[in-house]
């Protein structure tokens, strides 16, 4: 899996498209669109973005502030506890940092990041 960056200058139009496909408006979430494989939520700060369901898994960015998301699928990956929490249950989709002007494409983020309620989340397919 490879980390796309939309570079500066096409930066606004992904953007653009990116909440257009998230389905958010003057930044409350809503469920994506039907039609798309996205599920709209956020992911909490410090969060890492990895290219497979693991710890040992390359990290291809960690976000700076809760971010929004579009989750495709979910999988049962590398059991993790942080914070109290423990799940081995990892959601793949995109991630927005718009601090940083990133957007993350086709990375793994562990269950216990991603602001969904359950693990798995009701309606999020497996992958």
């Amino acid at each position: 899996m490879a980390k796309r960056f939309t570079g500066p200058a096409a930066a606004g139009l992904a953007l653009g498209a990116a909440l257009a496909l998230l389905g958010t408006t003057a930044g409350t979430a809503q469920a994506a669109p039907s039609g798309t494989d996205g599920h709209a939520t956020t992911v909490q700060a410090g969060s890492n973005l990895r290219d497979a369901p693991r710890t040992n898994s390359r990290i291809w960015g960690t976000t700076t502030k809760v971010t929004e998301a579009g989750i495709a699928c979910h999988t049962r990956g590398q059991r993790v506890t942080a914070g109290g929490y423990t799940t081995d249950v990892w959601y793949f989709g995109t991630v927005i940092d718009y601090d940083i002007g990133h957007i993350y494409s086709n990375v793994w983020m562990w269950g216990g990041n991603v602001n969904v309620g359950a693990d798995p989340a009701p309606g999020i397919p497996v992958c």
